[in-house]
């Protein structure tokens, strides 16, 4: 019967021997591509060989400092995740998300467990944890990226299974969408004008630029870091009905600073909008005042803040019946009032989503009215006559 071949990456019974004088000692090993070789080292003694040789044969066979082992951390294995080609694909405030989570929740909460340790019972009750002290929504971006992590250490010969397959599901209770009616919007903007006009708490004229804001908003459904990104070259002024060309988004960079990322959050967020007439209004007033490239800066002539638009707005909403209401508000109402006019299809597009299905459930306020099915019911007791 033929010798059974050893296990990938073990050496067999070393054995001490002299050559040309010298103490030797040789194995044969079988290296990580499957081939069985010979390996042998020198000594002063015949037990000093035999210690050069297991030195050698782990070394060879030890994984690479790129390797995981099950060893490594939770915290090793996130940071190769997160530095593989692949991530530079995702758009930066993504990346910024997922980074966050694994230095904080994670890192902090998981961060310092080894490979091997990670079982299912210890990854659900972590998974627990992160649900009550920091929300569903939080523990399931962990649960996601965690999964991805230990797929990769799986690839690496690290962990047997994915122990996150068989953690319990996270569940996160549903929230009936709701949007502004027209009267609430037209409220808003008024509030928003007031707020414009009336001087800050030194006395000085605000530049929060609200009511423009608040129109291009209601007038395009656009996203706010869409809005706070548009050049004037991505505005069309000269044809009716005018037009915004979304091409870019304002992110927080790596760095820590405000800047235009060149693509949209998504590919379907690629859009043209055709304006409704008082927003085409807006922009070509703000057209004839500029004095810089962007169309919404802020009060020096670069990109505005995001934060800074959201503390204006909290600020000109506070007291009122619409405090707690954010931009986002507006692309619900935008959202929903086309998909009682023209559709969800409509609503859709406008909007930029990648289906109606994510318009639908997230942005359309749901109608309570049944159809009218008064004919079709009334089939029941209608005469045989």
């Amino acid at each position: 019967m033929a010798r059974p071949p050893l296990e990938l990456e073990t050496w067999g019974k070393i054995r001490r021997t002299t050559i040309d004088g010298q103490d030797v000692a040789v194995c044969r090993y079988r290296d990580s591509d499957g081939v069985t070789r010979i390996m042998q080292r020198r000594g002063r003694t015949p037990a000093d060989a035999e210690r050069n040789l297991v030195k050698a044969l782990k070394k060879r066979l030890a994984p690479s400092g790129d390797d995981l082992t099950a060893n490594s951390t939770v915290r090793a294995a996130a940071a190769k995740w997160l530095a593989e080609p692949e991530r530079d694909d995702l758009a930066v405030a993504t990346r910024n998300r997922y980074r966050q989570i694994l230095d904080t929740i994670v890192g902090k909460g998981f961060g310092e467990v080894r490979l091997a340790e990670a079982t299912v019972p210890r990854v659900d009750r972590f998974l627990k944890r992160v649900t009550q002290e920091n929300g569903p929504g939080s523990a399931k971006t962990a649960r996601t990226l965690l999964q991805h992590v230990f797929a990769l250490a799986v690839r690496h010969g690290a962990m047997r299974a994915n122990p996150v397959r068989d953690a319990g599901r996270i569940v996160q209770s549903k929230k009936a969408v709701t949007a502004p009616g027209i009267a609430d919007v037209r409220a808003m903007r008024w509030i928003m004008w007031a707020y414009d006009v009336t001087p800050d708490k030194r006395g000085a004229t605000r530049s929060a630029d609200l009511g423009d804001l608040f129109d291009v908003f209601i007038g395009t459904g656009a996203r706010t870091a869409e809005v706070l990104a548009l050049r004037w070259s991505d505005v069309d002024l000269e044809h009716t009905p005018a037009t915004v060309s979304i091409h870019g988004t304002v992110v927080i960079g790596e760095d820590g600073k405000v800047m235009v990322q060149p693509h949209p959050k998504s590919d379907s967020s690629r859009r043209t909008l055709l304006l409704p007439a008082f927003a085409a209004d807006v922009l070509t007033r703000r057209r004839i005042d500029s004095y810089c490239e962007l169309v919404f800066p802020s009060a020096t002539g670069t990109l505005r803040w995001p934060h800074n638009l959201g503390r204006n707005w909290r600020e000109a909403l506070a007291g009122t019946p619409y405090a707690g209401l954010s931009p986002r508000s507006l692309r619900k109402a935008v959202a929903t009032l086309l998909r009682d006019v023209m559709g969800v299809e409509a609503a859709q597009g406008q909007l930029g989503h990648a289906s109606p299905s994510v318009t639908r459930k997230h942005y359309i306020q749901p109608l309570h009215v049944g159809p009218d099915a008064t004919s079709a019911l009334g089939s029941w007791v209608q005469s045989d006559e």
